[in-house]
């Protein structure tokens, strides 16, 4: 499912870049580039809504749903900066050797740096069509529960009375602090695609698909080819760690004038 995502994003990617521009410049003459290369409205608010997918251990898909809100501002026409807070859940199951289920909900924070490839690339001023890729870092807290396929009995979990913090950058080992945490805190990398259309002077709509890579291995309160809890109250395993990924729809507000 990640490559037709992938593929799809190619394929809307190269038809926007080919086809015909009848987008008039802002310089009044129709097709000619404008070489000011200040955004007119350089802040903007993103709203968006998709569904996640899930690759580990338990990895038989369950789309799950995620919501977030975004608040960037243009550096110039071809970069962004962005920050964003996303809430979402992921799931997924495997009945060979497991035979679990699993859900988690997490939230994250990040911050992107968004590349406007339309923008930098197009010889002529490329219409009403953008297609954008982007790159961060950020951290994402969560719990996760793997349940038993034929009763629903709980297996696994990530946090308990008894689970502590595990240090920043240390993946192994016995985790340290006070216990009794709810979320398990980790980092993550974003990458992502997206392209985006101008519906009116203020607003855009764009479709997104974002891949996060997580420095853990229990996403799925699983860690490696084994049934003992993940919990970061113990060690887990030397496996590789957890992705997931989403695909959304997203509105774009955009305001503010750019100084001269």
């Amino acid at each position: 499912m990640r490559y037709i995502l992938l593929l799809t994003a190619c394929v809307l990617a190269g038809m926007t870049l080919a086809q015909p521009v009848r987008y008039r410049s802002p310089n009044g003459i129709s097709d000619k580039k404008n070489y000011r290369r200040g955004a007119t409205q350089p802040w903007f608010l993103d709203l968006r809504c998709g569904l996640t997918q899930f690759y580990g251990e338990l990895n038989a898909q369950a789309m799950h749903g995620i919501a977030g809100i975004g608040i960037g501002r243009s550096l110039n026409k071809q970069f962004a900066i962005q920050l964003d807070y996303n809430a979402g859940s992921i799931g997924g199951e495997k009945r060979a050797f497991f035979n679990s289920w699993f859900v988690n909900e997490y939230n994250t924070a990040e911050c992107l740096v968004k590349w406007d490839l339309s923008e930098q690339f197009c010889e002529k001023e490329p219409g009403l069509a953008h297609v954008s890729v982007f790159a961060g870092l950020g951290q994402i807290w969560f719990s996760a529960n793997a349940y038993d396929l034929s009763d629903s009995r709980l297996l696994r979990f990530t946090n308990s009375e008894q689970s502590a913090r595990n240090p920043l950058f240390l993946r192994w080992g016995p985790a340290k602090g006070p216990r009794g945490i709810k979320k398990t805190r980790e980092g993550i990398l974003p990458l992502g695609t997206s392209v985006s259309y101008v519906l009116l002077e203020k607003l855009k709509i764009a479709f997104e698909y974002r891949f996060y890579f997580v420095r853990t291995d229990k996403l799925d309160a699983t860690s490696g080819r084994r049934l003992i809890n993940p919990e970061e109250s113990e060690s887990y395993s030397d496996t590789p760690n957890d992705t997931f990924s989403f695909i959304a729809v997203s509105l774009q507000y955009h305001f503010g004038q750019q100084k001269n």
